[in-house]
């Protein structure tokens, strides 16, 4: 008796190849979505640590009398106390070594565990 080859053979094996692609695309496409949603939380996380470093920059070029200090945000970049804290804002006003020269702030923003994302340097002419 003979073997009747209707073609399901062939539609099977094509089946199984356009299944294996789209599998193949999707972990692709699954894989490009994890990478840039990290990037986008990343690129947040920096604009929002230059904001805050250019803010205490500003009020440190407009203030005659300001003091070093550390602020404490949450994840959402509110203020809290450093307890609760996932980011933290250090200032550090360095006064010159010899009259005439400028006085320097470092801004520097930063994890709780002391990653830093973002730090700027001031000068500022005394008075």
């Amino acid at each position: 008796m003979k073997i009747r080859n209707n073609g399901s053979r062939i539609f099977m094996t094509e089946l199984m190849f356009s299944i294996f692609f789209f599998i193949i695309i999707s972990a692709i496409c699954l894989q490009c979505f994890a990478g840039s949603y990290a990037k986008s939380k990343s690129a947040k996380e920096i604009t929002r640590a230059v904001n805050l470093a250019t803010n205490e920059a500003e009020e440190y070029l407009l203030t005659d009398e300001y003091q070093s200090n550390t602020y404490y945000y949450d994840k959402d970049w509110k203020s809290v106390s450093d307890d609760k804290a996932t980011y933290k804002l250090t200032t550090l006003v360095i006064e010159p070594e010899k009259k005439g020269q400028c006085q320097t702030m470092h801004v520097v923003v930063s994890t709780i565990s002391d990653e830093e994302i973002y730090s700027l340097e001031v000068e500022k002419a005394l008075k």
